[in-house]
């Protein structure tokens, strides 16, 4: 299993993209940057599933951030002060949503990026 960089952070960028620009049809989307990102990895599927899940977890956790501080002034006043428990239970669940909607989607299409991967396989 091999972590690698230039995959992350490109899949990162091509994620928030996706997630910007296309909100009816992301799923799409995230399934062609998980799947990208696990090709990209050249390790097999094990490598192309694991960086594609750290994809997924940091898009997640950003746009967990990101809606939770541009929905309310008042939850990014009660971040600063108390830090996560200041946070909503509503901005939780959706923290919890984020994270497993994008960790399964793109973890899958990263493992099967990953095996199709001729390189590997020499």
């Amino acid at each position: 299993m091999k972590l690698k960089l230039e995959p992350i952070i490109s899949g990162i960028v091509l994620a928030m993209l996706i997630k910007m620009l296309t909100t009816p049809f992301d799923i799409i989307g995230l399934v062609a940057v998980g799947f990208v990102v696990g090709y990209m990895v050249n390790s097999g599927p094990i490598s192309g599933l694991v960086n594609s899940v750290i994809v997924g977890t940091t898009v997640g956790a950003i746009q967990t951030i990101l809606s939770t501080f541009i929905n309310s002034n008042a939850s990014f006043q009660s971040f600063i002060s108390y830090g996560f428990a200041g946070l909503a239970p509503t901005n939780f669940s959706a923290l919890i949503y984020y994270l497993i909607y994008f960790c399964i989607i793109m973890g899958i299409s990263g493992a099967i990026g990953g095996t199709l991967n001729k390189n590997n396989w020499s």
